[in-house]
């Protein structure tokens, strides 16, 4: 299975790409037999959500090419992990817009939340739950949250062992849901 690493901030000095490459590392290391890549919003190239057809409607089939490319790239994918910053207790403001572009691509993937802030980026993990779920997406129940203080000593992401610890309960999630999803295709 293919797993996207979401890095959805794309503020200058941000900590997604530390996080998500952190991550991508222990990820890569299990050797789970999945396929884990980073995909960086700022990297991509999204307008803002402008277009006549509600995304719920148009069933993968975007008039802007830029939505259809973004559309390819998300496809890909059997499930995320969605590396989120905290912005005033909610979610990235571009990293929603990139995923209100999509609907059908993130249906009935399960996808899970490494996430940061004062208080661990506890409310922008509440909230992804809020919007992934309607969306028909499959919350984990796990998550990492990376609280400042205690995760970012002198401003430098540092794990440590608990950090691990947090991101291979959400990895080992993901994967059993992967599987459960995978055999329910099958079947």
């Amino acid at each position: 299975m293919k797993i996207a690493v979401f890095l959805g901030s794309v503020r200058q000095g941000r900590y997604a790409r530390t996080i998500g490459e952190w991550a991508l590392e222990q990820l890569e290391a299990r050797n789970d037999g999945h396929t884990y890549e980073i995909v960086d919003l700022l990297e991509q190239d999204i307008d803002p959500l402008t277009a006549e057809v509600l995304p719920g409607m148009a069933q993968g089939v975007y008039e802007d090419p830029k939505t259809t490319a973004w559309s390819q790239l998300i496809a890909g994918f059997d499930g995320y992990l969605f590396v989120t910053a905290e912005h005033n207790a909610s979610v990235p403001a571009m990293m929603k817009n990139a995923y209100d572009q999509l609907h059908i691509e993130w249906k009935n993937k399960p996808v899970g939340y490494l996430a940061y802030g004062g208080g661990g980026g506890g409310g922008a993990v509440k909230h992804w739950r809020d919007i992934t779920e309607r969306v028909g997406m499959i919350n984990l129940a796990a998550d990492a949250q990376f609280a400042f203080g205690e995760f970012f000593p002198d401003y430098v992401f540092t794990p440590g062992e608990r950090g691990a610890d947090m991101l291979h309960a959400v990895a080992d999630e993901l994967v059993d849901a992967l599987e459960r999803t995978a055999v329910a295709v099958d079947a």
